[in-house]
């Protein structure tokens, strides 16, 4: 048998190495190639592209390098060809793998299958892709019960399989005195925030002396954080998934771009703040064709503010430091917050059983 995942970004490639690893167990005489990053590389899988290529989000940050995906796509396309797999399993990312699917759309008239794994954001904006998505896939996996009745109703065959960050959950350890930053795992990402950033990794380390101070990012980004590392030698810089996954379960507190870490911190009852700056562009239209009220998707999931939030121009250090005392001195503003991460934390299983488990024994 022969399987693609296609998985363009740093959650993509945890959410993939796993689905290969509940693969290899299900069947043994299998190839896996697509695109995939380190986590997948070492569940022996074949990558056609280095998931470093797709460093770009945000609506201005790819339409100045459409011609750069387009290339990714048509060069992916050729390869999925030559390779002639019976299962195509396309994680998140919803733009280039539409796209690329939609172009391999005879192979599935040829017996391939076509899989989905975490919904297109429908119910946030772009709602028609849910009928797009119908007319493509064969089934959609998803992560939360809500997504689900978007799909449906379109005839899509839909799996809630729950979050696997959130299986075998180990014990979350004391809390250790520490502070930690998280700018995004993309490189555009990272050029956006980094300033701000900077500007308040200074202030709390002048502030909150008696703390420890760590940067959780990438090997391939570490040259944004040269200035950083030679400015404050008490802040330290990390780049290991294990470790860096230590860190953020003994952490006290943590200041997040918006994306799928704080799913993460959520797990391990870190308390948090959201962060996300991004181009004037992107940012307009954002404003303009968003539906939801909240950018976090624990606080979408609550319909509150359950994590506060600086988005856009309200991401500065004059905002933000003065609520650092709530959660680093105010026990009642920092429990109410991990009361929630607990509750929302209890409802991103599925009876507690292995995601990736339950899509392989779907598909297979």
């Amino acid at each position: 048998m022969r399987i693609v995942i296609l998985a363009t970004e740093a959650s993509g490639d945890f959410l993939g190495s796993e689905l290969i690893k509940a693969i290899r167990i299900k069947k043994k005489n299998v190839v896996i190639k697509g695109i995939g990053g380190p986590l997948m590389i070492n569940s022996n899988f074949k990558s056609w592209v280095n998931m470093s290529k797709f460093n770009a989000i945000g609506i201005y940050e790819v339409l100045i390098r459409i011609f750069k995906f387009i290339e990714l796509i048509n060069f992916t396309e050729k390869k999925i060809r030559e390779f002639q797999p019976d299962i195509i399993i396309s994680i998140d990312s919803p733009s280039f793998n539409y796209r690329l699917l939609k172009k391999l759309s005879d192979l599935k008239r040829k017996k391939t299958k076509f899989y989905h794994y975490v919904a297109p954001t429908v119910w946030a904006w772009k709602s028609y892709r849910a009928k797009l998505f119908a007319n493509l896939y064969n089934k959609l996996f998803v992560l939360f019960e809500f997504e689900k009745k978007y799909f449906v109703k379109h005839k899509l065959k839909t799996l809630v399989v729950g979050h696997q960050a959130f299986y075998n959950k180990k014990t979350v350890p004391k809390k250790k005195k520490t502070i930690i930053f998280l700018l995004g795992s993309r490189t555009s990402e990272i050029k956006n925030n980094i300033k701000e950033f900077s500007l308040l990794i200074e202030k709390s380390i002048s502030s909150f002396s008696n703390f420890s101070f760590y940067i959780l990012t990438f090997k391939n980004h570490l040259i944004f954080f040269r200035e950083i590392k030679s400015k404050f030698k008490n802040i330290k810089i990390v780049t290991d998934t294990n470790l860096k996954q230590k860190i953020m379960s003994e952490s006290f507190f943590a200041v997040a771009a918006s994306g799928t870490v704080t799913l993460e911190l959520a797990k391990y009852n870190t308390p948090m703040i959201v962060v996300y700056k991004t181009h004037f562009i992107t940012k307009f239209i954002i404003k303009m064709l968003v539906k939801v009220k909240y950018a976090c998707l624990i606080n979408i999931y609550f319909d509150k503010l359950v994590i506060p939030e600086f988005l856009f121009n309200d991401f500065s250090y004059k905002k933000i430091l003065p609520l650092f005392s709530d959660f680093l001195e105010n026990k009642l503003k920092r429990n109410e917050q991990i009361k929630n991460l607990k509750v929302f934390s209890s409802k991103m299983l599925i009876k507690k059983k292995n995601p990736a488990e339950l899509i392989v024994n779907s598909i297979l």
